[in-house]
């Protein structure tokens, strides 16, 4: 004969005289209703995750209608995250840091204590911490197997052991609601769902939901390549391929979807009931879990996805809708404290956690934790773990036979996916990061003796401070070979090995000629840096010159020079004797100069003085080569009524007249009496005309005007 232990299971729970609750709204002791999922990665929840088909509508009520909580595991195992969040205290005071321990009976925890004031308490689910024996600190125990399959379980009511054939995830809600219904006193609920642990079997109505899905890899999908633990992919098991991530995440969010649909069955219960906002309705889960983040799988790893756990509190006493709590980070020794405070129970207990209510309040903020692990025991290749964590690093330490660490920067990189250990630019952070974690353990009285394994850092990769240098230079002067190169260094190791364009391996340059010049540095450690510069040359002055030839044997010549150069100013000394920049007066001859600069190069140069002979005759001028006048009719009155402008000039000479009247021939003539150009103007009180003067070299040059008998000469220069 087939036994219904489904029916037979309510038929024990009618045998309790409970009567339905129909209000506790004017109740001044708030109902506890703790809600723990297992082994769930907070990524499974819609407003953590990249994927837009994963939707947890039953969950986000709970902190769309409350609050969302930034919040963490003080040690990403089972037992201990319950423990702690029971008892509020680390685990290095229960005593319980991993799986193999369980906490002294003796401890307070937040069942005995609000059993012992009058809860009525309930425990439904998974336990964990001990054995499966009803706790006398319970009201009411149904207990769910650690290890389970999710069909045909055995789970134990009371003292009794009877098997389920309905999903576990179906059967401990469906139980939870039967319960509610019934309890007419302020009461504590553990709802604790095996759910979403392996192995992963989803309801049945949930088989296939993401099947036609393609999830998205976390983005720290790549596992560590360097300076990671000896231990860590020794203990877990990792996806060898993406196809198998795919195939397993899918099942992990249908088992967990599961959980998702029977809290949006508890909500409504609670509100059919009557007592939804007179429950302080809590949602997390015991520890994190990694899911092919550094491609591992599993928990009890110090790494952001199995360290924080998602939490959202409903309590409209103290949370308004949709309120944020990020400020402060809170953890699951903060949970017992919450609660006492919430059905107003001083804290007598020692519990090491504050109140999380007491962030909204401004009289606590938290920014640093310590975080703890312990291996099941000392002959497995897992190591024990202290880890501090502050908004800015998280700082990791095992306790192997040879130092192994890990730095996280948090701003930089919260995905962790680089140890700083071994990187240069954070050496000092290192070590201030050490004391830190031994000043939080002092403080949180973390005395334990911890035993190290053997264990190191695989592949240690160093990231030495790069080389970098400065060059300065000489340059070459006067063409003599004289430039040099300076190179000094800033940072690298030494020594350090120099190879330059000239082929030369000396750090510093001389006797070099200008030219460009290029070298790379190379430290002990393989790092490199290239650097060029130009080494010019300095050369003596350059030097230019426009002079005016002497007419007859008169001294009325001249010479303009223009000395060019950085290294100024310049001494001059001539021929003549004359140390002036410039000659004037003088008769026709050949002149020398000699320019030197401060740095001593010297520029030399010849100018010759011709002397010109002017002839002037009243018939037109041929126009050919070496024309002279020997006679020149220049009335100072008409001379000063011709205007030439600029000059000198360079491109254009402007010609006006204030007096002048009447036609002129107009002939264009260089120094040596040469005919450049014939033209005729017709001069009047508006009278202008432009000369164009690209053909023209550098020199002075002369404008004969001829009206009839009346002729004159006007001179001017060109610079080019």
């Amino acid at each position: 004969m087939k036994i219904n232990y489904l029916k037979y299971f309510f038929v024990l729970l009618g045998m309790f005289d409970f009567q339905k609750l129909c209000a506790q709204s004017g109740n001044a002791r708030p109902n506890v209703l703790l809600i723990i999922t297992d082994d769930m990665s907070f990524k499974m929840i819609d407003i953590y995750n990249q994927d837009t088909f994963i939707h947890t509508p039953g969950i986000d009520r709970i902190g769309n209608e409350g609050a969302i909580v930034k919040y963490y595991s003080t040690n990403a195992l089972c037992v201990p995250g319950r423990a702690s969040l029971l008892t509020g205290k680390y685990g290095h005071s229960t005593g319980v840091l991993n799986n193999s321990n369980f906490p002294d009976q003796s401890l307070a925890t937040i069942p005995k204590i609000l059993n012992d004031r009058g809860y009525y308490t309930a425990m439904i689910g998974k336990w964990m911490m001990g054995d499966f024996q009803h706790k006398p600190e319970f009201d009411y125990w149904l207990w769910t197997p650690n290890a389970t399959t999710y069909f045909n379980d055995t789970v134990v009511y009371f003292d009794t052991s009877f098997a389920v054939q309905e999903h576990l995830t179906d059967f401990i809600t469906d139980s939870a609601i039967q319960l509610l219904s019934r309890i007419d006193t302020p009461f504590f609920m553990m709802l604790s769902y095996n759910a979403p642990h392996y192995p992963h079997y989803p309801q049945v109505q949930f088989e296939n939901k993401y099947d036609s899905l393609n999830f998205s890899y976390p983005v720290n999908w790549f596992p560590y390549d360097n300076n990671f633990p000896s231990n860590l992919y020794d203990s877990s098991s990792t996806f060898n391929t993406p196809q198998s991530y795919q195939n397993s995440i899918k099942n992990y969010y249908e088992l967990m979807y599961g959980v998702e649909v029977s809290i949006g069955r508890i909500l409504d219960s609670l509100e059919f009931f009557g007592v939804l906002d007179s429950t302080m309705v809590i949602f997390t889960t015991d520890n994190g879990y990694l899911f092919g983040e550094h491609l591992l799988r599993g928990k009890s790893f110090p790494y952001e996805e199995c360290m924080r756990l998602p939490l959202f509190i409903r309590y409209p006493e103290w949370f308004q809708p949709g309120s944020i709590i990020d400020s402060s980070i809170a953890l699951n020794i903060d949970i017992a404290p919450t609660i006492l405070e919430a059905v107003g129970i001083t804290d007598t207990f020692g519990m090491e956690g504050v109140s999380i209510h007491s962030v909204l309040t401004n009289q606590f903020k938290r920014t640093k934790f310590l975080y703890e692990q312990c291996p099941e025991n000392l002959d497995s290749n897992s190591s024990s773990i202290r880890s501090y964590r502050d908004n800015y690093f998280q700082y990791n330490r095992y306790y192997c036979s040879d130092t192994t660490e890990e730095l996280f920067d948090m701003i930089l990189d919260p995905y962790q996916k680089k140890n700083l250990v071994h990187h240069y630019l954070y050496q000092d952070t290192l070590i201030i990061y050490r004391l830190k974690l031994d000043s939080i353990r002092i403080n949180s009285n973390d005395t334990l003796t911890i035993f190290s394994n053997e264990c190191y850092l695989v592949n240690p990769v160093f990231t030495f401070e790069p080389p970098t240098c400065t060059l300065t230079k000489m340059n070459e002067n006067c063409g003599e070979a004289n430039g040099s190169i300076d190179l000094t260094m800033h940072t690298g190791s030494a020594p350090f090995s120099f190879i330059w364009s000239n082929s030369s391996t000396t750090e510093d340059l001389v006797d070099l000629i200008s030219g460009a010049y290029y070298v790379t540095v190379t430290d002990i450690n393989s790092n490199s840096v290239s650097a060029a510069i130009f080494v010019s040359n300095i050369s003596a002055p350059v030097l230019y010159e426009t002079h005016m030839n002497a007419t007859f044997s008169d001294s009325n010549g001249s010479i303009n020079l223009t000395a060019i150069g950085p290294s100024h100013p310049f001494s001059y000394n001539w021929s003549n004797g004359i140390t002036t920049q410039d000659l004037h007066f003088i008769p026709a001859g050949n002149y020398s100069v000699t320019v030197t600069d401060t740095l001593g190069c010297v520029s030399q140069m010849n100018i010759i003085i011709n002397s010109i002979e002017i002839q002037d005759t009243n018939t037109e001028v041929p126009d050919f080569t070496g024309i002279f006048f020997n006679t020149v009719i220049d009335s100072a009155a008409l001379h000063q009524s011709i205007i030439l402008y600029p000059n000198p000039a360079s491109g254009q000479l402007s010609i006006t007249s204030e007096n002048l009247i009447g036609e002129y021939k107009v002939e264009l003539y260089n120094g040596y009496g040469i005919i450049n150009q014939k033209m005729k103007m017709n001069f009047d009180s508006h009278s202008f005309y432009k000369i164009n003067l690209d053909q023209l070299s550098s020199g002075i040059y002369f404008l004969r005007f001829v009206n009839g008998n009346n002729s004159f000469i006007k001179s001017f220069s060109v610079v080019k």
